[in-house]
């Protein structure tokens, strides 16, 4: 079955490639962007779409290692509690024994 996946995995990423490169063919031409007084270095047009699409990558990489360290955090907390209170329960388990041992001496 991974055989499979892995397959089709590189099928598919064989036909994005393509793709790109059709893009990148049919998107030659060169333009320079302008943001209010800045413009930009003459650059072809698939250049520009592969440098938004690289920082895009990047941005969502690093607001999804932020998300993951504080969700990281968050049930390393959880675990120790967990903890704490498992402990709690097997040391009061542990004293109930001992209390009706001595209510059933006394009785």
């Amino acid at each position: 079955m991974n055989f499979i996946k892995r397959t089709f995995l590189m099928l598919i990423a064989l036909i994005a490639a393509v793709v790109a490169l059709l893009a990148a063919a049919d998107n030659s031409d060169e333009v320079a962007l302008k943001f209010l007084d800045y413009q930009s270095p003459v650059w072809p047009i698939s250049w520009w779409i592969l440098t938004a699409f690289v920082i895009g990558v990047l941005f969502g990489t690093v607001l999804n290692l932020v998300s993951n360290t504080r969700l990281r955090m968050d049930v390393r907390k959880a675990n120790k509690t967990a903890a704490g209170r498992t402990k709690e329960l097997d040391q009061a388990k542990a004293a109930v024994p001992a209390n009706e041992e001595q209510v059933a001496d006394n009785g």
